[in-house]
């Protein structure tokens, strides 16, 4: 099995458990203040851990430290691997230990959109919380960076799957102590309060779950890096390599930070949003990122060890960077295919079925704005997971500060798209399937959010929102990719592409047709709607390439012929 292959099998087993845990999450917390209040209170840990966490450490720390050991370097190896953890570990603690000692102010900063302080004093609480254990997973990441430096990729990307599980678990105990509560005789406000309540207490087991999760995740991987590193000692010694390393650990903390602030803006915003455009935006940004992650993570993470043994070559960095193109394409066609068209369906399967087995809380009219807003992130799909390969190929060329620039370009882009957007399409509603609020459009200035009485008054009822931000995503997705693959070739001087394009646009576009004409013509319930599509869409984009020449079961989707 390949290296990509054991990277994605084990991101599959961990990104399947994840799906698993937002069915839960989207079934127990619904589009409820409770739900809001969850995610606002993971984006804060969150941003630290991608920060310090995996994303800079592979970009600044991978590279050196897989050079050394195919030089045969081990004792300059360990002693770089202990620097890089005694410095990590260090800032990791100081950092979570401002965030839950100020967690108040940072979250009112946040969370300042909000319109319930109710929900932003639970927001604080929940923060106090999971801190504690996504600086955990901080340390997890140093781990994955051995991991993937030996090629132990599988081990690395599947420990995240008992994050997961601890979550599961506790969602599932929750759902099941829900269901079976007695509800005789309440009344409609009485089953409103019920459901308000559940959502509530959930929400914390679910983040001390977090942190059960996230000590599990880290414990698994311990004993196998401990091999690979003869024991190594953390210090903070911060010379050799571990300079070199630290030199570019700031460009690279620059190029995530810019992302994160991306996810920042992003919460930060849909705060504005009436009451459930956040929620809506939790459940459905990690569909959004599981292919992303099971292919254009698993696939660049493997590309950039291979890149960064032989960076002294531009033409083996430019075939590895075709086969990583290459294998993206593939599945980047499939699932947006399949999002564009028949997100609604794949939103009732996932959320709205589990969610009516419970309480009901997300509605149909929720169900469309999930469809839609799924709709438009999976357009930005493609650029999505090229950029990916494209951006660790300069990484693996040990330039760190370029992605850092067009990061910066793609949070202007991000930007001035979401805030022209976003409050524009929250004032058109989804009542019985139908979008309404036409009338209320244009409004100028186009930047003004509804105010505070509006947003209370119309919570209940679904907005199109979410949809807006997930197209400043989707325009500032392209220009990055974009960017980045005119820089990469500079570097190299050859021009990259994965020869796929057409073949997958096609085939894209045809899977879209076939999943239209089912949900036209056939009327199948929930949730085998959503089943009967993701197989029909798997089997004509599978045919539909074939049809085109390439095998797309073969290796990295090779010609027929």
């Amino acid at each position: 099995m390949s290296g990509s292959n054991r990277a994605a099998a084990g991101i599959g087993v961990s990104r399947v458990l994840g799906l698993v845990r937002e069915i839960l999450i989207g079934a127990t917390l619904g589009v409820t203040p409770a739900a809001e209040a969850f995610r606002v209170a993971m984006r804060i840990p969150n941003i630290v851990q991608n920060l310090l966490g995996e994303g800079s450490l592979s970009a600044s720390f991978v590279p050196v430290y897989a050079r050394l050991i195919e030089d045969r370097q081990e004792t300059e190896a360990r002693r770089v691997a202990g620097g890089v953890l005694g410095l990590l570990t260090a800032a990791i603690v100081i950092i979570v230990a401002l965030i839950v000692l100020f967690a108040g102010p940072i979250i009112s900063v946040l969370a300042w959109g909000i319109a319930d302080d109710a929900t932003r004093d639970k927001a604080v609480d929940l923060t106090r919380i999971t801190a504690v254990g996504i600086g955990l997973l901080g340390i997890s990441a140093w781990c994955l960076g051995i991991l993937n430096s030996h090629r132990q990729y599988f081990l690395s990307y599947a420990a995240p799957a008992l994050w997961n599980l601890a979550q599961i678990v506790t969602l599932a105990i929750a759902a099941l102590i829900f269901a079976f509560a007695d509800t005789d005789g309440e009344t409609e406000e009485q089953t409103a309060s019920r459901i308000l309540d559940n959502a509530d207490r959930a929400a914390t087991w679910l983040a001390v779950a977090v942190l059960v999760g996230s000590f599990l995740q880290l414990a698994v991987q311990v004993p196998r890096v401990r091999v690979l590193t003869q024991g190594v000692t953390p210090h903070l010694r911060r010379d050799g390599d571990v300079r070199t390393v630290l030199r570019r650990f700031g460009p690279a903390v620059g190029a995530r930070g810019v992302v994160q602030i991306s996810s920042f803006l992003d919460i930060f915003l849909a705060t504005f949003l009436v009451q459930g455009g956040l929620a809506t935006l939790g459940l459905v940004t990690p569909l959004y990122i599981l292919p992303i992650s099971f292919f254009g993570f698993s696939i660049a993470a493997t590309e950039l060890t291979e890149m960064s043994r032989r960076s002294d070559r531009a033409d083996h960095v430019a075939r590895r960077v075709e086969i990583g193109l290459r294998k993206v394409a593939l599945p980047a066609g499939l699932v947006t295919g399949l999002l564009v068209f028949g997100g609604g369906a794949i939103a009732d399967t996932l959320f709205r079925w589990p969610s009516q087995l419970l309480d009901g809380s997300i509605s149909a009219d929720n169900s469309v704005v999930f469809g839609l807003t799924m709709a438009v992130y999976a357009l930005a799909l493609p650029a999505a997971m090229s950029a990916r390969v494209t951006q660790n190929a300069l990484f693996a060329l040990g330039d760190t500060a370029t992605p850092a620039r067009i990061a910066i370009v793609r949070l202007i882009v991000l930007l001035a798209i979401t805030v022209l957007v976003m409050f524009q399409a929250d004032r058109l509603t989804v009542v019985d399937g139908a979008i309404g609020g036409w009338d209320a459009l244009p409004h100028f200035p186009p930047w003004e959010p509804l105010d505070v009485a509006t947003r209370k008054n119309l919570t209940g009822v679904a907005h199109l929102g979410p949809v807006g931000i997930g197209l400043g995503t989707l325009g500032a997705s392209w220009v990055e990719w974009a960017l980045l693959r005119r820089n990469l070739n500079r570097a190299i001087g050859q021009h990259t592409r994965s020869g796929l394009a057409v073949a997958t646009v096609a085939a894209g576009l045809g899977t879209g047709v076939v999943v239209l004409a089912i949900r036209v013509l056939l009327n199948i319930p929930m949730p085998l709607e959503g089943i009967v599509l993701g197989i029909a869409a798997l089997g004509s984009y599978i045919g539909l390439l074939r049809f085109q020449g390439y095998r797309p079961l073969g290796p990295v989707g090779a010609n027929a012929d």
